[in-house]
């Protein structure tokens, strides 16, 4: 069967009474928010699906969702259909892992506008055979040789900083010393400009963070810039949404990245992608940073061509099409020189 035509078979297996007291959230059965979002989105998508899905495979995974659920959560069987839809949509229309990252912590690669996904928790049951993740091995053994291979030529403490940056999910990074480093006046007047609409509002990016000659000293007074990025599927080149919601993940991962690093780091600076959104209203210019000691100043705003960087370092600044990449930086000293 045609993807097209499976999606449109999930859709159908739901009447219109149901569909409008899933989006009310007046069902009466437990549906979890993950798998109301991934319903309606398959209700609601304009994407044009290409494909097969194997008929044999869908009825399958069916089955056995059907199984589990009907010895492990007897009391209601009314909710069972909606899980085993939204599995069916995930797994063969999404083409997505089936529990929500923040359950399992899975691991996504985007490159060449492809996603993989490695699943820590992936076991050889029935069901999670189906699942598109992989376990990690593959991914693990991907990261032993990239933190080799910096240890060997920047010391242990980049490799350290490195294995930090995987595990929060920025699968890609490279070392740079910060003597050296181009900064743009072109790249300043473009902030100037307020393309992005941030000049003059934040404290994360200009005129806030000082003149470029400042905000070399300031990347200066470090030794390492270790560049990384993290990739995003979007539906399409005009999907905001899904644009906006990956920035939020990506700031995230920030902040989750600073708490893995304090500990051991000492003096560091985290550079981030556009401006800062932890307060929905900026302090800018009126009063002092509410969180100075969480600010995370713009690469952009610093003068620096992101490709430039990435270049440099061989990393990817695009990803394909329908992809969005950020990139972020940490600013470090390393044990045996310090600062230049």
């Amino acid at each position: 069967m045609d993807k097209a035509a499976f999606a449109e078979r999930l859709v159908g297996a739901l009447d219109g009474e149901e569909w409008k007291k899933l989006e009310d959230g007046t069902l009466g059965v437990p549906v979890s928010g993950h798998n109301r979002k991934v319903l309606l989105e398959l209700r609601d998508t304009d994407a044009e699906f290409e494909g097969e899905v194997d008929d044999e495979r869908a009825d399958a995974l069916s089955a056995a969702l059907y199984e589990y659920l009907r010895e492990t959560w007897p009391e209601q069987p009314g909710a069972h259909k909606y899980v085993v839809c939204a599995c069916l949509a995930l797994t063969f229309v999404w083409e997505k892992p089936m529990h929500p990252q923040e359950d399992v912590k899975f691991f996504t690669r985007v490159s060449e506008g492809k996603a993989e996904y490695f699943c820590p928790a992936k076991t050889d049951s029935k069901i999670c055979s189906f699942c598109v993740a992989e376990r990690c091995e593959r991914l693990y053994g991907d990261w032993e040789r990239k933190t080799a291979g910096t240890a060997a030529s920047h010391g242990e403490l980049s490799a350290r900083i490195q294995r930090d940056l995987l595990e929060a999910g920025f699968l890609d990074s490279g070392v740079l010393k910060t003597q050296g480093l181009r900064y743009h006046d072109d790249v300043r007047k473009l902030c100037e400009d307020n393309r992005c609409g941030a000049y003059g509002t934040t404290w994360a990016c200009p005129p806030a963070v000082g003149t470029l000659d400042e905000c070399r000293k300031r990347v200066e007074s470090f030794s390492e810039m270790q560049l990384f990025s993290r990739a995003y599927l979007l539906a399409d080149e005009f999907d905001f949404a899904a644009m906006k919601e990956a920035m939020h993940d990506f700031k995230e991962r920030v902040a989750e990245l600073e708490t893995r690093l304090e500990p051991y780091l000492g003096s560091f600076t985290i550079m981030s992608s556009e401006s800062c959104d932890r307060c929905k209203k900026c302090t800018y210019p009126d009063a002092p940073c509410r969180f100075p000691e969480k600010l995370h100043h713009s690469l952009e705003g610093y003068g620096f061509y992101v490709s430039e960087l990435a270049a440099q370092v061989g990393m990817r600044y695009i990803n394909g099409r329908s992809t969005v990449t950020f990139f972020g930086a940490v600013l470090y000293n390393d044990r045996e020189g310090g600062a230049a």
